[in-house]
C-alpha cells in the first residue's frame, strides 16, 4: 500500500497513462460484457425472418435443377428404348431381355425422379402457399409410384403375357404423363419450374 507522503494514510490509486484509475477501467470493461451478453441474448431469441414462397421457388428450382439433366437423360433413354422395343415387338423379335431392360430404363428414371421428389421435400415449407407446396411433393410421389409400376409391367413379360402386360404398362404411363402435367402446372402455378418429363406411349 502507498503511504500519503504527508502522513494521512494510504495514498490514492494512482491514475494509468490516460488519467483513468484502474478500479474505473474494470468497472467500464465490466459494463462491456454485460451488454455484450444483453446483445448475444436478443439475438439468439430474435426469431428468423419469415421463409416465404419466392424463397421457396428458389430452392425447389436449385433442387430441380440438381438433378434436372440426368433426368431428361433418363427420360430419352428410356423413351427411345421404348420405342425400339414396340417396333421389334411388332415383328415378333422382341425378346424377354428387351423387355426386362427396357424396364429396367423406366426404374432408373422412376430412381431419380424420387430422388427429385426428396430433395424438393426437403425445402422448408413457407409461410404462405403451405397445402399447395406440400401438394407437389404428395403428387410427385405418387406419380413416381405410378411409374415403378409401369416399369416392372415391363419387367414381368414373358411370352404368354406380352401384350396384357403392354397394356398394362401404357395404361400407367398415361396416368404417370397426367399426373407429371398435373405437378408441372402447379410448379409453374407457384412460379417454379416444371421438373418431370413425359412418358411415350408403346
Amino acid at each position: 500500500m502507498v503511504q500519503d507522503p504527508d502522513g494521512g494514510g494510504p495514498a490514492p490509486t494512482p491514475p494509468n497513462s490516460s488519467g483513468i484509475s484502474r478500479r474505473r477501467v474494470w468497472e467500464i470493461l465490466g459494463v462491456a460484457a454485460a451488454l455484450a451478453g444483453v446483445v448475444i441474448g436478443v439475438i439468439q431469441v430474435w426469431p428468423d425472418a419469415p421463409f416465404t414462397l419466392q424463397d421457396w421457388r428458389k430452392e425447389v428450382n436449385a433442387a430441380c435443377a440438381q438433378t434436372q439433366g440426368d433426368l431428361d437423360e433418363a427420360a430419352r433413354d428410356a423413351n427411345d428404348a421404348l420405342a425400339g422395343l414396340s417396333e421389334a415387338y411388332s415383328q415378333g423379335t422382341a425378346t424377354e431381355e428387351n423387355f426386362v431392360a427396357t424396364g429396367n430404363l423406366f426404374y432408373k428414371l422412376a430412381g431419380l425422379q424420387n430422388k427429385q421428389a426428396g430433395d424438393i421435400g426437403r425445402v422448408r415449407t413457407p409461410s404462405t402457399s403451405a397445402d399447395e407446396t406440400e401438394s407437389v411433393v404428395d403428387n410427385m410421389r405418387d406419380a413416381d409410384r405410378t411409374l415403378y409400376r409401369a416399369a416392372e409391367k415391363l419387367r414381368q413379360v414373358n411370352a404368354e403375357n406380352a401384350q396384357k402386360k403392354l397394356n398394362e404398362f401404357d395404361a400407367l404411363s398415361q396416368s404417370f404423363n397426367r399426373k407429371a402435367d398435373e405437378v408441372n402446372q402447379q410448379l409453374e402455378e407457384l412460379g417454379a419450374h416444371h421438373c418431370l418429363p413425359a412418358v411415350e406411349a408403346p
